[in-house]
């Protein structure tokens, strides 16, 4: 029998997740912020943990000699749009949460604190205000103010969005009690269960967690949504990816917490030394049937940001020099049912032009040393449980039919951009004539 760690998973957590009824994706708590939408959830775990590095990153000033992402461009430029309105007018309700809700993004919550009670000031009846002013505050580690502020907006919230702000209110106090007991492990009251007392990898045997609702995992994607720099919610959402019967996706959150966040925290390091090990013998038992990959949980979607709907301010396209390729503008390309293509308008005109994208090499099948391969944004662990969208991926054919091994280190592709025109076989997205070079 496998183990088992979540098989009380939110039932002992005061009503913390069940409580939680919004899992359609139209709104979220903790931070509001009019641009940001959201697809249904729980999405794909690979979408995931995709847009929560996507948010994650947006509070990361680019080293020098690298380019904002269109991502971060967005939200600095949207920041200084309201900046400049507050300078001509007062800030609508609205405006003033969306500016609020950038400076946290942004890692910049004192200045969000310093806007948001400003706002409260003007508009004491707005939970949007509140509910973002609890969020600073809880990023700057001031919990009784985060509670205090929390406790309002779950009384003025209207009905739809109560749910959501009680869930970050419980959240709030959750945190509170973890700092006072110098607790780690047990942030949602779980009660980890395991065989014999020994951590075993989900997914060995069927797993038994389908008395566990799914709405469950869509609540924890949520938080993580919403704060994505905690690094706890990332061991938590490992743990359960591995009952959930995919330890690839619990191995490759458990090796972010450890190199991105730098924890060392012995559990941690303990379960990931035995879903390492465990998935090394697989591997070396050449197991590629995947039987175990699958989960006990249905997404409903493939992300967790309805990418399709980011309104971007992009650079004009020059004829004559390499134009950015940004992944968020591929992301826009839609696809219907009969596999017909809509492409954003900005990538029509850049077909045929000169492009210049970064990403990691996939192989398109059993060859390792190819002209032609994938990109895609980020590397993929297994392709049978972390297969990208179609509009996540380019075909990337090599100039003069030169050869390349495939590497897991990051690729800098330019090359002349080719669409998919009406033949369903053809991968969205080429990039021909295309010549490579590791990424610095």
């Amino acid at each position: 029998m496998p183990v088992n760690f979540f098989r009380s998973l939110f039932l002992t957590a005061s009503g913390l997740i069940l409580s939680f009824l919004l899992c359609h994706g139209q709104s979220l708590a903790g931070v509001y912020y009019s641009q940001e939408t959201f697809n249904p959830l729980p999405c794909q775990w690979r979408g995931l943990l995709m847009d929560q590095r996507q948010l994650r990153l947006l509070a990361l000033e680019p080293k020098a000699g690298q380019v904002s992402s269109e991502f971060r461009k967005k939200y600095l430029q949207d920041k200084s749009r309201l900046e400049k309105i507050a300078k001509e007018r007062k800030l609508l309700p609205e405006e003033s949460a969306d500016l609020g809700a950038i400076a946290i993004r942004l890692n910049q919550a004192p200045m969000a604190v310093e806007i948001l009670r400003k706002a409260d000031r003007e508009y004491p009846q707005d939970f949007r205000i509140l509910a973002n002013l609890a969020s600073a505050w809880q990023t700057l580690g001031e919990f009784d103010r985060a509670i205090q502020v929390s406790e309002q907006a779950v009384v003025l919230a209207p009905g739809k969005y109560a749910a959501a702000e009680k869930l970050h209110l419980s959240w709030i106090r959750q945190l509170k009690r973890q700092k006072a007991e110098n607790r780690f492990d047990n942030l949602f009251g779980l009660k980890y269960q395991t065989q014999d007392g020994k951590y075993l990898p989900g997914g060995i045997e069927p797993v038994q967690l389908k008395n566990i609702p799914t709405d469950s995992i869509a609540s924890v994607q949520h938080l993580a949504l919403w704060f994505p720099a905690d690094s706890l919610l990332l061991i938590q959402l490992a743990e359960i990816a591995n009952a959930s019967g995919d330890p690839e996706v619990a191995l490759a959150m458990m090796d972010g917490c450890v190199t991105e966040y730098g924890l060392r925290e012995p559990m941690l390091l303990e379960h990931r030394r035995i879903l390492r090990e465990y998935l090394q013998v697989r591997k070396t038992a050449k197991d590629e049937k995947h039987q175990d990959h699958k989960g006990w949980f249905a997404p409903k979607s493939l992300r967790a940001l309805a990418l399709e709907k980011i309104d971007l301010d992009l650079p004009a396209i020059k004829p004559n020099a390499f134009n950015s390729l940004p992944w968020l503008v591929l992301a826009q390309t839609q696809v219907d049912r009969n596999a017909n293509a809509q492409y954003p308008a900005y990538l029509k005109q850049l077909e045929n032009q000169k492009v210049q994208i970064e990403g990691h090499m996939q192989p398109v099948g059993e060859e390792y040393e190819s002209g032609t391969f994938l990109l895609l944004e980020n590397p993929v662990g297994c392709w049978y449980c972390e297969m990208p969208a179609l509009n996540g991926m380019v075909l990337v054919e090599l100039k003069d039919s030169k050869i390349a091994r495939i590497s897991r280190q990051p690729q800098v592709i330019k090359g002349r951009l080719q669409l998919r025109k009406d033949d369903p076989e053809k991968f969205l997205f080429t990039i021909l004539d295309a010549e490579m070079q590791q990424a610095p």
